[in-house]
């Protein structure tokens, strides 16, 4: 018997045929070769996925290794600087007293302006020196967050002539930061801000802080000259190997770019994962 079946469409017959068996595959073919294609995939992906977390921990390793290399050398050079700087000019200018309160009345009075100048001088070193040896050492952050800012800028613009303007926002997280995650946003800010006495020529400056869910966002913005491509790229330059050093050990990112409609915009994220525990519990300030 040769079985048939008529295919019907509004009542009418369209076809008459027989009908034939057809064998299926075996349970063994019928997904193999469209599986084990997509299987590879999902395994080449997988395998991708792993080897770029572990490059991006060993980025982050090395980052956090050359951040803690360079604040270790600002401390022995503080020290250094500290203890052997520190007493030679304190002997120098006990023998400048000295050599004021010997000086014979009829002295000419080229001498004694001499001496007052050398006494100047010396007074100018002595102060640049403190000045570089607070710059070096760690800041404690015993007071706030936003406070220990405020007070470097304001020393900042008294020293520069470099008008700032610092805003940050009142908000409990900043001041249960980690201390490494404080610190690398201090050294940031510093780094920017000296890049900006010595190479922009600017007249004003900007620093402001901001948070949003994922973590803190520094600016430092100036009026100055600007940073060319070329030299953007040479990391070594102007200290942003260190400044991207600290932001990759933390697992943030730093961003140099040109600022409209002149000057620099240097932008740091640091991610609330570096920031310490209980932190997220805290409510979200949007930037």
């Amino acid at each position: 018997m040769n079985p048939s079946a008529t295919i019907t469409l509004d009542e009418n017959p369209i076809r008459r045929a027989p009908l034939r068996a057809v064998p299926s595959p075996s349970p063994e073919c019928s997904g193999a070769s469209f599986a084990s294609p997509y299987s590879a995939l999902i395994d080449a992906k997988l395998k991708g996925d792993r080897q770029i977390q572990r490059l991006t921990a060993r980025v982050q390793e090395l980052a956090a290794l050359l951040a803690a290399a360079e604040e270790r050398a600002r401390q022995a050079l503080a020290q250094d600087l500290h203890d052997a700087s520190g007493a030679a000019l304190t002997v120098a200018n006990i023998a400048l007293a000295r050599a004021e309160h010997w000086l014979p009345a009829d002295a000419p009075a080229a001498l004694d302006d001499a001496l007052h100048q050398a006494r100047a001088a010396l007074a100018d070193v002595c102060e640049t020196s403190h000045r570089i040896v607070e710059g070096l050492q760690t800041p404690t952050f015993d007071a706030n967050f936003a406070a220990t800012l405020a007070g470097w800028i304001a020393d900042f613009g008294a020293r520069t002539a470099i008008a700032v303007d610092f805003s940050c926002p009142d908000d409990a997280r900043l001041d249960r930061m980690s201390h490494d995650m404080s610190l690398a946003l201090f050294r940031v800010m510093q780094e920017a801000l000296g890049n900006v006495a010595r190479h922009a020529h600017a007249g004003h400056a900007r620093v402001s802080v901001a948070l949003d869910g994922q973590g803190v966002i520094l600016l430092v913005e100036d009026d100055g000259v600007g940073i060319s491509a070329a030299a953007r790229r040479k990391s070594g330059r102007f200290g942003l190997s260190g400044m991207r050093a600290r932001c990759e050990a933390l697992g943030g990112n730093l961003r140099v770019a040109a600022a409209k409609p002149a000057g620099t915009c240097v932008r740091a994220r640091f991610p609330w994962a570096a920031a310490g525990p209980g932190l997220f519990t805290l409510s979200v300030v949007n930037a």
